[in-house]
């Protein structure tokens, strides 16, 4: 006879339901321990495979020049440090002066599966707008630095007809050139005071026509001539940034205007063109005529030193380093976007009768003594913008 409980279940079946379900128990425990199991050595590998690369972001730069550029040399030695600082990776392409090179090496980044994060590049020989489509093509974030758009290109704003174009960071080109023509003219009336005839003859020596830099420098020239009775800007050629092509312009303006005494240059490389030309002539830069440059280059903070180069304004080759800030930001989730998208900065000058009073802050300008992380708002919450200003440089260290 079978007894049964007020359920009607069978007593003796009790013991073999309760083994049953400690079977059950166990397996669901073994399965969840195996999940847990794979799961941490998921998570494990993860974090093997991004400690091994060390970095969190990628950005991919695109120069227009070569190795060891003068300019682009400092502006990536910047770029670097702060892509070090924030521990992002920095991939370099160098278009060694070839347009066309840049666009093939912006397509193979965007189409690569392993592409950086945002690609950075600066509107080459006008091919910026070439370089949007492929972006937008592609769908990868870039970056506009140094080289911006002129009014004729039709471009727009970024994250407008370009919505992958996410900002431009660039110098203010025509305020830098108009601050170059200032310096030279009121060097060269200070030094002609008291005489005959107070007026002057200046000629310009500018880089590839089509550049934005060279625009919109060329501009700041004009401009501030304009505002001088005593200045006859007597002409302003294209040198295409050219150490060799400024020495045989400035060669044949000299020529053309014997009364030449102020000599305009968009850049410091253009200017030790300048000097080595005037040198042949049997002239002495300083005394027979003023010769000012711009980008703080090596050759043109030496000619500073010893007086053949009056001026030199620099200081935007760290622009590369405040990109890097900005996209570290934008990829972390703090994007720049309500602040702004077209960034300016300001340039400061270096001249001959200051040189070794401004010895001491120049020497703190340099990638190893500045730390990018203070610059970010993603790191520094508090911060409400960016200070892109060298005086910043100055009050860090």
């Amino acid at each position: 006879m079978v007894l049964k409980n007020r359920n009607s279940v069978p007593l003796l079946l009790i013991p073999l339901m309760w083994r049953i379900w400690q079977i059950k128990i166990s397996y669901i425990f073994c399965l969840s321990s195996l999940l847990f199991l794979c799961l941490i050595c998921t998570s494990a590998a993860f974090a093997v495979s991004t400690s091994s690369s060390g970095k969190l972001h990628s950005l991919a730069f695109f120069a227009p020049r070569g190795e060891g550029d003068p300019f682009w040399g400092l502006f990536i030695n910047y770029m670097q440090k702060a892509a070090d600082d924030l521990n992002t990776e920095l991939r370099l392409h160098y278009a060694e002066g070839n347009r066309e090179r840049m666009r093939e090496q912006i397509a193979k980044e965007a189409k690569s599966e392993n592409r950086a994060d945002v690609l950075v590049f600066p509107n080459f020989k006008k091919g910026g707008e070439t370089f949007l489509k492929i972006i937008e093509e592609n769908q990868v974030p870039a970056f506009v630095v140094n080289s911006g758009f002129t009014e004729d290109e039709q471009v727009g704003q970024p994250r407008g007809k370009f919505k992958y174009w996410i900002g431009e960071l660039l110098p203010d080109e025509q305020e830098v050139g108009a601050q170059l023509a200032k310096i030279l003219i009121d060097e060269g009336l200070r030094s002609k005071s008291g005489g005959n005839d107070p007026s002057l003859e200046m000629v310009g020596i500018t880089g590839i026509i089509s550049d934005y830099a060279a625009i919109q420098r060329t501009k700041g020239l004009q401009l501030i001539a304009n505002n001088y009775p005593e200045i006859r800007l007597r002409q302003i050629v294209p040198a295409n940034w050219s150490e060799n092509d400024a020495a045989t312009s400035f060669s044949m303006l000299k020529r053309r205007y014997p009364n030449v005494t102020l000599v305009w240059s968009a850049s410091d490389v253009m200017a030790q063109g300048v000097i080595r030309s005037a040198k042949k002539l049997g002239l002495v830069s300083g005394e027979d005529f003023l010769v000012g440059g711009i980008d703080w280059a090596n050759a043109g903070l030496q000619s500073v030193s010893t007086g053949d180069q009056h001026v030199s304004i620099g200081g935007h080759f760290l622009e590369g380093g405040w990109a890097v800030v900005m996209i570290y930001d934008y990829l972390q989730g703090n994007d720049f976007e309500k602040l702004n998208l077209r960034w300016r900065s300001s340039m400061s000058s270096v001249t001959a009768p200051e040189w070794n009073t401004q010895k001491k802050l120049r020497e703190r300008i340099q990638p190893e003594l500045i730390d990018f992380k203070r610059y970010s708002r993603f790191l520094n919450p508090e911060k409400s913008s960016y200070d892109f200003k060298l005086e910043s440089l100055f009050v860090e260290n």
